[in-house]
């Protein structure tokens, strides 16, 4: 009889994720909290600024965790589809947290010059994103260089953590597979919607971030990806 997996097996590197993403992106919004603070201070928002940040950074976590937890949890029960589940599981989580790390990258500079983060709309309206960078890192050398080296460790420190030689080596078992799949898309679902409000009907969404009448202590409250990602999805749904 050959060996199955828990399903701890799988739900330890979504676990692994949130932890990472939440942790990053808080001290991210601390930062930047920082820098703006006569703006937050002003608008006397610094809980809020900080309690709906973890309400839009857990909506992130189920937006990028919700298709490989379901569909990598389903697939992780057949054996001939454990390389293809863990796949998908390395796919979503690697290149969300380099999605995440590349747009709060560029944040300081949108907040800097438009007051705003960045969303679909104004990368497109950039003249040209490639002179852009080249612009910033030429113009904050020191600022951008540690960026740069922190996120590359980042990324590599959280490919190490995932010991991918080790990750679903066996199949996990029916039940296991059926829990992490029901279990792990019902958090997602919850996160996504961010049902403070019992009647809530509608996902979590840039509205709720309006904690203050400053514009840029409002964004403060989101992160970039979220608001990038939400801006490619909206059109679909007017």
């Amino acid at each position: 009889m050959k060996s199955t997996l828990p399903a701890m097996h799988v739900i330890w590197h979504f676990l692994l994720f949130v932890l990472t993403v939440v942790f990053l992106l808080t001290m991210i919004r601390a930062g930047l909290a920082l820098w703006q603070f006569s703006a937050v201070d002003e608008a006397d928002a610094l809980v809020a600024l900080f309690v709906q940040g973890l309400r839009f950074d857990l909506a992130l976590v189920g937006i990028i965790c919700f298709v490989p937890i379901v569909l990598g949890s389903l697939m992780s029960v057949v054996d001939s589809l454990r390389g293809v589940a863990k796949f998908i599981i390395t796919l979503f989580l690697v290149s969300g947290l380099v999605l995440i790390l590349i747009l709060e990258c560029i944040t300081p500079w949108f907040i800097d010059t438009q007051g705003i983060r960045p969303d679909l709309s104004t990368l497109q309206n950039l003249s040209s994103p490639v002179s852009l960078v080249k612009g910033v890192v030429t113009e904050h050398p020191i600022p951008a260089g540690v960026a740069i080296l922190l996120s590359v460790l980042i990324v590599i420190a959280f490919w190490a953590r995932m010991e991918l030689a080790r990750f679903l080596r066996y199949r996990l078992s029916v039940p296991a597979g059926l829990v992490s799949a029901v279990l792990g898309g019902a958090l997602c679902l919850l996160f996504i919607w961010s049902p403070i409000a019992l009647d809530r009907k509608l996902p979590l969404g840039p509205g709720d971030a309006l904690i203050s009448v400053n514009t840029t202590v409002n964004e403060l409250a989101m992160n970039s990806t979220y608001k990038f990602l939400h801006s490619i999805v909206l059109p679909f749904f007017q």
